[in-house]
């Protein structure tokens, strides 16, 4: 459960994001506006060109309303809406008018012009309110998606297979999308009725946030205000296979015992995997020697001053579908943890009340998080077979109730882990809701050397792999009041000392916790566009009864014009206590400043200045910390991007007559994408904490989310410092070269 997770969507691109209110006519907001469609005879070709006699036939909607800054005023510009369909195809048509020169619009891979001009459809296709998808695409044709869950948390790693075209024209700019059936999951009814909703995002001086129909700030709850979309029946989606074949290839080059690079062996593997539709709510995936490698690489975190486990968002697209089912407050289920699986199924049942996954995989490499009290423990052990099953009943808009459960049993040892659970989300009116989660788990530990550490938890059991058993719980509760201007939060959460989830990731456990967070949100009619002001504040405390930290922090975000946001956040930690010893008197500022001022530049920048835990110390000790970054993105035209970080972090003695660690990261990254499908894309990224130059060139063609051709490498080398004769006579540390080709047949 994230504490900032509605600062972050007040902040972000979500519906609440900012702009100024403006004098326009108020319009009304239509109250469950429905669009009845019509089947077409003929199927519409995808080419950005709506003449197509078939859209003169279609039934749309002009009724857009500005929602942000404005609330349900006229827009500053026109849209409309088509929507068709017929046996294989929901077709939706977009005219955006526009000033041309005004449109921001460039080529990019998908999921990366959010901050373009974009239009999208949303749809609910269950009706009640706990997930919704976006589907959209800017001018050009690129496309983004997005998955809502229900409670305000969008996860953009979701992707659709859908076929999307744009133009700009005299008059603004349209777009053609053609959503397969078979890329959606509906009730298996003859006759469906689903929410819809359709959306334009405008960046100018400010972004307007336009909407179909209008929005209630006072309901906070965007899913449930949508439209409802009829007329769509007889459609069918069962009985139908997709084969997704893989050849992956790479060649190694490591340093030997005489420190000389030495290229490895060229590999090759082949992969498969089949899905079958047994209706437009099921569907079973196997997969043999599946590829669950990423294109994109992680993004480099720092690690000097933390004992926990980092982690690392779940980029493989293979568990795209479904993460909306097994994703929980408490981090039970992770899907990284299977890590290198030899073969793996899966199940999906979404039904109109009732939804399950099933998912089983053998992995030949399983990773290990171990949770203590104030580090984190990660080993690689052997092969292991896990069992994952979610279910989830529908109680009523945006409310559920659901159970998990979870297996890793160790193919070599007699290692397992265990865990099953219970959650819900109980939305009672427009205004209050809670938020309720249990998990149980049950460890056996392996017998071998893979770790071994004496230190102790829970009675008196060791972190040594030496054969204990033990169990653990978790517990997440929350209970929430949202208005227009005024939100509160308070709960209660704790992991006990034996608490570990093998499927999932617990960095950390032996915690108790209260907390109680409040924001306010002010739109004056001036300069400053937006305020959102508030605090949170809690109390740590172990299952020994030792307290371990007493903390408040409070946050402001401020929209100024020109898209430019600033963010201020005061932490105050009055105690805290670690490896036995107390620490009074700690603090931290941080301010961050960001904005997309115009069409070619966007840019920004953090400062962060405070009096924090020197963790890695035997005896830990207070030190002043200081921290700054600044990154840009440049349009050099509408195919080439380039964009810079650079973060630096400091921390000293108080006195600062030491230092314990001083260092940056930064990098330079160049993007030309020829069109929606082919790409060319250089990440050179240095390391001065490590002290390594990493150099990444990839290209890759993509039509689809799941056909992709790429090839490319990754080198690392030791350089003392960021200059080219570094660079350049640095020794080479290791190699990648690396390319994979995958075709998705259905």
């Amino acid at each position: 459960m994230n504490i900032n997770r509605n600062v972050i969507n007040l902040i972000g691109l979500g519906i609440l994001s900012a702009g100024s209110i403006v004098k326009a006519e108020t319009m009304d907001i239509l109250k469950n506006p429905v669009l009845d469609i019509n089947r077409v005879h003929n199927a519409i070709i995808i080419d950005g060109d709506l003449t197509d006699l078939e859209w003169g036939q279609a039934v749309g909607t002009g009724y857009f309303v500005e929602i942000e800054p404005g609330e349900n005023i006229r827009p500053p510009e026109k849209t409309e809406v088509k929507v068709a369909y017929d046996d294989q195809n929901l077709y939706v048509a977009f005219w955006a008018f526009a000033d041309p020169k005004d449109i921001r619009a460039s080529f990019q891979k998908r999921d990366q012009a959010w901050m373009d001009d974009f239009v999208a459809i949303f749809l609910d296709t269950y009706g009640d309110a706990n997930t919704g998808i976006m589907i959209g695409s800017n001018p050009y044709g690129i496309q983004m998606d997005a998955k809502n869950n229900g409670g305000g948390d969008d996860d953009p790693t979701f992707d659709l297979v859908y076929y999307s075209k744009g133009r700009i024209t005299d008059e603004g700019y349209q777009v053609e999308m053609a959503i397969p059936f078979s890329s959606l999951s509906f009730p298996d009814n003859n006759v469906q009725e689903w929410k819809v909703g359709f959306y334009r995002s405008l960046p100018r001086e400010k972004r307007s946030q336009i909407v179909w129909g209008g929005f209630d700030r006072t309901n906070p709850c965007f899913l449930c205000q949508m439209g409802t979309l009829k007329g769509i029946q007889g459609i069918k989606q069962h009985g139908s296979f997709e084969f997704l074949p893989a050849i992956v290839g790479s060649r190694i080059s490591e340093l030997d015992k005489n420190n000389t690079l030495q290229n490895g062996t060229a590999l090759g593997e082949a992969s498969l995997g089949i899905k079958y539709s047994l209706s437009s709510d099921q569907v079973a995936e196997l997969t043999i020697n599946p590829d669950y490698s990423q294109v994109e690489a992680d993004v480099e975190q720092l690690d000097v001053n933390t004992t926990f486990a980092l982690f690392f968002p779940e980029k493989r697209p293979f568990f795209n579908a479904g993460n909306d089912l097994i994703d929980t407050w408490i981090n039970a289920i992770y899907t990284r943890s299977i890590n290198n699986p030899i073969a793996s199924g899966r199940m999906i049942n979404r039904g109109q009340k009732n939804s399950w996954y099933l998912l089983s995989a053998m992995d030949e490499d399983s990773p290990y998080i171990i949770p203590g009290e104030e580090q984190s423990f990660s080993v690689s052990g052997g092969q292991s077979i896990s069992n994952i099953f979610r279910f989830k009943r529908t109680l009523n808009e945006a409310s559920f109730f659901g159970i998990l459960a979870t297996n890793r049993r160790m193919v070599g040892n007699d290692g397992s882990g265990s865990l099953v659970g219970f959650d819900t989300r109980y939305k009672f009116n427009k205004t209050y809701q809670v938020e309720f989660q249990t998990v149980f788990s049950k460890t056996q530990e392996p017998t071998d050397s893979l770790l071994v550490n004496n230190a102790t938890f829970g009675n008196n059991n060791t972190f040594t792999f030496d054969g204990e058993s033990f169990t653990g719980n978790a517990i997440e509760l929350e209970f929430r009041r949202e208005t227009e201007h005024w939100a509160l939060e308070t709960g209660y959460d704790h992991r006990s000392p034996a608490f570990r989830a093998e499927n999932g990731f617990i960095s950390n456990n032996n915690q108790r916790r209260v907390y109680l967070q409040s924001y306010w949100v002010y739109t004056p009619n001036k300069m400053i566009r937006k305020v959102v002001g508030g605090f949170h504040s809690g109390l740590e405390i172990n299952f020994e009864g030792e307290k371990k930290s007493r903390y408040t922090s409070f946050f402001g975000n401020v929209v100024l014009p020109r898209q430019t946001r600033l963010n201020i956040n005061i932490s105050v930690k009055p105690f805290s206590r670690f490896k036995n010893v107390d620490l009074e008197n700690l603090w931290d500022l941080s301010v961050n400043i960001n904005s997309h001022f115009n069409k070619s530049i966007a840019l920004g920048g953090s400062f962060s200045k405070g009096v924090n835990t020197v963790t890695f110390l035997d005896v830990p000790e207070k030190g002043n910390s200081a921290s700054f970054s600044f990154w840009t993105k440049l349009k050099v035209s509408d195919r080439i991007q380039v964009g810079g970080t650079y973060e630096n972090y400091q921390m000293t003695t108080q006195d600062k007559k030491k230092e314990y660690y001083s260092g940056y990261l930064t990098g330079i990254r160049m993007n030309y994408q020829y069109n929606q499908a082919l790409s060319f894309r250089l990440l050179g990224q240095y390391n001065d904490f490590n002290q390594t130059f990493q150099l990444q060139p990839l290209l890759s063609y993509q039509p689809s989310p799941f056909t992709i051709f790429y090839i490319g490498s990754t080198s690392n080398q030791i350089a003392e410092n960021l200059s080219m004769d570094s660079i350049r006579d640095g020794q080479a540390k290791d190699r990648q070269l690396f390319l994979k080709f995958q075709y998705l047949f259905n």
